[in-house]
């Protein structure tokens, strides 16, 4: 499945919470590097996910386009990875 997006807002600031498409808080952006950012989620490993599953983002809130139950598929090896998505501004593609 392709996800389209159109948010172009770019990278969230460290410290704003993270909530999936449903309404679940996954955390907070703990780190931003290039295209990618890391959740510090709660009671669980951080992780990395691509600035491309952002759907939308204001100065308190990132909303991902994932609902909670396709967040594991979308997660990446970090900010050098060559996972999921492209680096070049494409589409998701779970």
């Amino acid at each position: 499945m392709t996800m389209a997006n159109s948010y172009s807002g770019g990278v969230p600031m460290v410290g704003t919470e993270v909530f999936t498409a449903d309404g679940d808080t996954l955390g907070t952006v703990k780190e931003v590097t290039g295209t990618c950012f890391k959740v510090d989620a709660k009671m669980q490993p951080d992780y990395w996910l691509a600035t491309d599953t952002i759907a939308s983002a204001d100065g308190g809130a990132v909303r991902l386009s994932l609902n909670k139950d396709r967040v594991g598929q979308a997660k990446v090896d970090g900010p050098e990875h060559h996972g999921i998505h492209r680096h070049n501004g494409g589409s998701t593609v779970l």
